[in-house]
């Protein structure tokens, strides 16, 4: 992790021992088709027994940075979305998948010198973030080249989380337009939910029933505490 990192703290009071699962609120894509899904992936899943009883929580840590992701995912099923990147590696191979990603920063009402990266296919990569004009403030761009979408799409680009086991997960994403310029909004939402969902893995996205930290109101942990009766309630700290 980075010096600079978001941390939420899960504490269960059910009486059972539960799983629970991190995920993104999903970004904005201007642009985007209105026939275009936005996928969700799992940034962290563990278990543990009733705080009370144990003392046990669990600590799910974020880097703040925000990252731009490129997957290609050949002949992996929609299941299998997996992107995890060792931090000294531009691109791996998980289960037949290959990716890449680039930090980059959001751009302004005053423009950004490194809001956008360039995609390549052959091999996968993306390239260091330059100024691009005409990026939504707010978010940062990805060059998308030419490149076949159909039958089904191999191709998918967006956000991405790098969390506490210094991996990097694609979080919010979408099979971009070819030959265009993917603009991506992401929001430095989390939330927690109870169910297993293992890391990497593309989760159904569903903000009901789940505790909300947001780390735009300048709180740097949440604690999550899933309650007796079923409901979650969390609350921001230094």
């Amino acid at each position: 992790m980075t010096s600079s990192s978001y941390q939420i703290i899960v504490r269960n009071f059910s009486q059972t021992t539960q799983y629970f699962y991190v995920f993104q609120k999903q970004a904005a894509f201007p642009w985007l088709p209105s026939l275009g899904r936005i996928l969700s992936g799992s940034l962290g899943c563990q278990s543990v027994g009733n705080y009370a009883t144990t003392g046990a929580q669990i600590n799910f840590g974020l880097d703040s940075q925000i990252y731009a992701g490129a997957l290609s995912t050949k002949q992996v099923s929609a299941s299998q979305l997996i992107a995890l990147l060792a931090l000294d590696a531009a691109t791996l191979s998980v289960v037949g998948s290959t990716s890449a990603f680039r930090p980059v920063t959001l751009t302004t009402a005053d423009g950004s010198p490194d809001n956008c990266t360039t995609l390549t296919l052959d091999p996968l990569g993306l390239s260091a973030p330059a100024n691009q004009a005409g990026i939504a403030i707010g978010g940062f761009g990805i060059k998308v080249p030419s490149y076949t979408p159909l039958p089904h799409p191999e191709l998918y680009c967006g956000v991405v989380a790098l969390n506490n086991n210094q991996a990097i997960i694609l979080s919010s994403f979408v099979a971009p337009v070819p030959n265009a310029v993917m603009n991506c909004i992401p929001k430095q939402t989390f939330f927690v939910r109870m169910g297993y969902q293992p890391v990497g893995t593309t989760a159904a996205y569903d903000e009901s029933n789940a505790a909300c930290c947001d780390f735009t109101t300048g709180y740097a942990t949440y604690t999550v505490a899933y309650n007796a009766n079923g409901t979650f309630s969390a609350t921001g700290g230094p």
